[in-house]
């Protein structure tokens, strides 16, 4: 028998019900904010997947067998696809230009709970914004997108930083700054021992730079602040901060995010608890434009992950109900009046959902169909009914009966 591929999730009916209810909540929000929906191809040039994308990245892409002069890849994520759309319609598009999309995305990797090798994922993109509000307008769109599937700000942590801060206040690692971020991003998933021993394995001074990550509230954060650009990037991260959810936001100096190209506001959305892995994530790219051969321009964006997403709400008792609704369950009470079921059940369709029989059950059969799918009515077509041109019809809800002329249902 053949097995699923590691890494990967079959969704049944049920499953596939359930996702698209959260899918809805998802694209809803974002058409509340004004962001238009697009969709891109799932495969991309090799050397646009790995451009300025860091070396962990390159070693995770689905690589195609190269044909002709062509090198393809499966995308590992939206952002390089959106930057690509934009630049080749950039001249003509308004600013600043507002896009999501809810697309798969594949990874070689180790699957773990929460991160498959074959995700879907929901993401927003803004270009051509370089103020503050529009940082900000991502993040709350992010947790809206979280409230909207039934989570509660006191469910969320949503942890704010600004890559051009923290780097600034690293100056001091000079040559060694890519290596001290590389670890301050792995920080929580490794003991304070371990983190701490490899900073000093590269002669980084451990003591200074846990000072720095360290720094929680506000106040001491701008204590650090000597430079006029810190104060600058500072000030940044301050404007950002009071335009989110006060319940659930702070400024973290250790989210610096893992691919290369953020600048400026980075972000990510974890469980109160921080139990899972990111439920969001994201910041400002504003090189990437450039960088793919636009013009320059400024972007900040979002992804947030389906799987982690459904492990919290599962465990909150948020997950929708997974039952397709049915309006009408159309019964044949004997053989003889099949076609003429038949018959009434099509028309039904044209104005709501209906079901019949399909395999000859007998009328019981039928009744048991019509509770499985929990059908709101059900319709009954029997010889004494066809003769006056009737169907008796039943609210299953209320047991109510009605007989209804074939012409006027």
């Amino acid at each position: 028998m053949f097995q699923r591929v590691t890494g990967t999730t079959d969704f049944y009916p049920e499953e596939k019900l359930t996702q698209k209810r959260i899918f809805d909540n998802l694209r809803n929000t974002a058409l509340r904010y004004n962001y238009q929906e697009i969709e891109f191809p799932t495969l991309e040039y090799l050397d646009a997947l790995t451009q300025k994308q860091g070396d962990e990245i390159k070693q995770q892409i689905f690589v195609l067998e190269k044909r002709g002069s062509e090198e393809c890849g499966l995308r590992f994520e939206g952002t390089v696809s959106a930057v690509r759309m934009f630049v080749a319609k950039q001249r003509e598009l308004k600013r600043p230009t507002k896009w999501f999309y809810i697309d798969k995305n594949w990874r070689y990797e180790r699957p773990q709970k929460g991160r498959l090798r074959e995700f879907y994922q929901f993401g927003v993109e803004v270009f051509g914004s370089e103020r503050p509000e529009a940082d900000a307008e991502i993040i709350n769109l992010a947790v809206d997108s979280l409230l909207s599937n039934g989570l509660k700000y006191s469910d969320l942590k949503v942890l704010v930083n600004n890559r051009y801060l923290i780097q600034e206040l690293l100056s001091f690692t000079g040559s060694k700054y890519d290596q001290v971020l590389a670890l301050i991003d792995k920080r929580k998933k490794i003991r304070t021992e371990e983190f701490e021993k490899e900073l000093k394995n590269i002669e980084v001074d451990a003591r200074k730079v846990t000072k720095i990550i360290d720094c929680r509230s506000v106040e001491d954060i701008e204590k650090l602040c000597t430079t006029e650009k810190a104060k600058k990037e500072f000030a940044i991260i301050k404007k950002v901060i009071t335009l989110l959810p006060r319940e659930c936001s702070a400024i973290d100096l250790t989210i610096v995010r893992g691919l290369s190209y953020y600048t400026g506001i980075v972000f990510e959305i974890f469980d109160k608890n921080f139990k899972y892995r990111a439920l969001a994530g994201g910041g400002r790219y504003d090189n990437s434009i450039e960088n793919s051969g636009g013009e320059k321009c400024p972007a900040t964006g979002f992804g947030m992950g389906f799987s982690t997403l459904t492990l919290l709400l599962e465990e909150k008792g948020l997950m929708p109900n997974n039952k397709q609704e049915l309006d009408y369950y159309v019964i044949a009470v004997e053989d003889s009046t099949r076609d003429k079921a038949f018959e009434i059940c099509e028309k039904l369709r044209k104005k709501a959902s209906a079901e019949i029989e399909l395999t000859g059950k007998s009328m019981g059969k039928q009744l048991e169909m019509a509770n499985y799918f929990k059908a709101r009515r059900m319709v009954f077509v029997g010889p004494e009914e066809l003769k006056t041109n009737t169907v008796k019809i039943k609210d299953t809800k209320t047991g109510k009966e009605d007989r209804v002329k074939i012409n006027e249902l």
